[in-house]
């Protein structure tokens, strides 16, 4: 009796370690597989932001274009019934002439949400170069903390696709998003 009691218990000891062993194993596979899912999903959901950023850009420079180029095109929202005034540089991209914080009022104007992504938050970097003889012009870097970042440039209306910054094994990181213009 006294050895069917110590076999029962080696058997309940033996299974339960079989099912926290498998319980382990699979809560592995999950983690291995949702974590890079979850990057997918980030990039998937700022490319698609960049791509909204660009067709309002566009929308705006068409709707400066029919309205025979004024300085500030008004805009309908399919949400409000008033319109918007965007200000547009003398080329028709949207632009501030305010240089302080630039590139988050250039942001606000284009897609009217705050700078975040899900739970992440933009970043906003502007990019000057100083050209003699030629007005201001902002160029804008919109950055994830991953290191994906699109670019937009006032001078031209150009916005770059969703570039992911990369090392020479392929690993993501977001080291050397700060440095030069890519596009």
């Amino acid at each position: 009796m006294v050895d069917r009691n110590i076999e029962k218990k080696e058997k309940s000891r033996a299974e339960f370690i079989a099912i926290i062993a498998m319980v382990a194993i699979l809560m592995a596979i999950f983690i291995l597989y949702i974590l890079p899912q979850k990057q997918r999903l980030t990039n998937a959901g700022f490319t698609s932001l960049a791509q909204n950023f660009n067709s309002n850009i566009i929308a705006v420079h068409a709707l400066w274009l029919m309205d025979k180029q004024p300085e500030i095109v008004q805009v309908s929202s399919l949400n409000k019934q008033e319109k918007q005034n965007v200000p547009v540089n003398k080329k028709g991209w949207i632009d501030v002439s305010d240089s302080t914080q630039a590139c988050e009022k250039i942001w606000q104007l284009v897609m009217l949400t705050p700078l975040n992504l899900m739970k992440y938050n933009i970043s906003v970097l502007e990019l000057r170069e100083n050209k003699k003889n030629e007005p201001l012009f902002h160029h804008c870097r919109y950055i994830l903390s991953s290191g994906e970042f699109f670019d937009y440039d006032s001078l031209n209306g150009k916005v770059t696709k969703v570039i992911v910054v990369t090392d020479q094994a392929g690993n993501r990181h977001s080291r050397g998003v700060l440095s030069g213009i890519q596009s």
